[in-house]
């Protein structure tokens, strides 16, 4: 039994980081070579480049590394998916090394796999990292959104002054083949080039606000920006504006395969797949043919299979955006929660055999000033909504709904082993369950008893 916390619809408006608890900020590592002066700005970009050509890519087999919200990180092999390392706060990205080496960073922890056990990296000396890119070389560069960290061994920190300042938060960041490394901000970009920093001019965008948004390397060197105006391409020194885009116009995620295609997400569920030739699909969820309405692109391996975290489980696409799989939640054994990350080595693995759904029961009871609150209204879905027409859970393909009784208990029958959160409508109000996901511990055919929801 354990005690979950409610907060007004209003309120959740504000940013929450669910899952974390935030701690006091330790001393920063040190500085990097105080050398290091910001070059000027490179000239206006030259009008738009060819396409370049595809990649020469010799497809094979590799595995696949998960991340799955409130377990840890699982890997796919063979059809068989194994879990490498526990941990209860989501992962947030995984990068692979040419030699095969993984990295992985979550909210309270940062992993190395080789070919030993997991090696837990020391970043006691860190903030938490948000975003982890890895070099040529095997060095390892991160943010926490402020500054940006450098890890061959050893931490050392580029602080954020470098970036114009705390104020200007770091959204992503990338290492080109050439080992330049590239920091995206909402309206900056930089780029290290040996000991000098570069604040490169932006003027392809047309904008002095593109609110950049992912940040990726095309295995043929090419660097990909996404922002409000659309997707642009960096080579041979010029940008150029691709045809890849959302719902919206803009992207918010972006993956490249070692073969040479790029995919990305944006808005509410699209899907946009740039193929090694230059040819882009783009695939709305909603028009199926997966069972989900919104998503978001993890990965892509080089068989151009699509690799998207929906509200409705995790979907992958084939090479022709046709259904190959779809892990609705509690269809694979042991992935129980959302996947957050992943990373997909050649051609990826073969995919498991799904099973029925294992279910059970999501129990409860809600409470007010120590009181039980009977004829509430409780949904239980992927992520509650703090904006909506009708109810939190109208956007989820999957939603589950029940009413309090005079004792303020409830119970949710037939809920798959998954990932959610609550929302309860008391009286004419929704309220928002915010600090923390719900029922990854479910297992099929039993009781997962919330306790009490307090409305305090």
């Amino acid at each position: 039994m354990h005690r979950l916390r409610l907060a007004s619809a209003l309120c959740a408006l504000a940013a929450c980081d669910q899952g974390s608890k935030p701690a006091a900020a330790p001393p920063p590592p040190p500085a990097l070579d105080a050398a290091r002066a910001l070059a000027p700005a490179p000239p206006a970009p030259a009008p738009p480049a060819e396409a370049m050509p595809p990649v020469a890519y010799q497809g094979a087999p590799g595995p696949a590394y998960l991340g799955v919200d409130g377990a840890g990180l699982y890997r796919l092999v063979d059809g068989t998916v194994t879990k490498l390392i526990g941990h209860k706060y989501p992962i947030k990205q995984i990068v692979v090394g040419a030699d095969g080496a993984v990295f992985a960073v979550a909210i309270g922890g940062m992993w190395k796999l080789g070919k030993g056990p997991p090696e837990r990296l020391d970043n006691s000396g860190l903030r938490s990292l948000e975003r982890i890119a890895l070099g040529p070389d095997g060095v390892l560069w991160g943010t926490d959104r402020r500054g940006v960290f450098r890890w061959d061994g050893t931490w050392t920190e580029e602080p954020a002054s470098t970036f114009g300042g705390d104020q200007e938060l770091i959204y992503d960041l990338a290492v080109d083949r050439d080992g330049r490394v590239w920091v995206m901000q909402s309206a900056a970009l930089w780029r290290l080039d040996g000991d000098h920093w570069s604040k490169l001019d932006i003027g392809f965008a047309g904008t002095s606000q593109p609110f950049f948004s992912a940040l990726a390397i095309h295995p043929d060197g090419t660097v990909y920006v996404a922002g409000t105006p659309g997707t642009f391409a960096f080579a041979n020194g010029r940008w150029r504006k691709t045809g890849l885009a959302g719902r919206y116009g803009s992207l918010d995620e972006l993956a490249v395969s070692p073969a040479g295609h790029v995919a990305g997400s944006g808005g509410v569920g699209t899907i946009a797949v740039q193929a090694p030739a230059g040819a882009v699909r783009t695939i709305e969820l909603d028009d199926g043919p997966a069972r989900a309405h919104r998503g978001d692109v993890l990965a892509i391996d080089g068989g151009g299979r699509t690799w998207i975290t929906t509200d409705n489980g995790l979907v992958i696409l084939d090479r022709d955006g046709a259904l190959a799989q779809q892990w609705l939640p509690g269809t694979v054994a042991g992935v129980t929660g959302k996947l957050t990350a992943a990373a997909v080595v050649g051609d990826g693995p073969a995919l498991p055999t799904l099973t029925a759904a294992a279910t059970g029961t999501i129990a409860g009871k809600v409470l007010r000033a120590g009181k039980p609150v009977g004829g509430a209204a409780v949904e239980l879905c992927d992520s509650p909504l703090t904006m909506f027409t009708r109810t939190p859970c109208e956007s989820s393909t999957a939603s589950f709904r029940a009413t309090t009784a005079a004792d303020g208990t409830f119970a949710l029958p037939g809920v798959p082993v998954g990932t959610y959160g609550f929302a309860v409508k008391p009286a004419a109000q929704w309220i928002i369950l915010i600090g923390g996901d719900c029922c990854t511990a479910l297992t099929a055919g039993g009781t997962y008893d919330v306790g009490a929801i307090t409305l305090d």
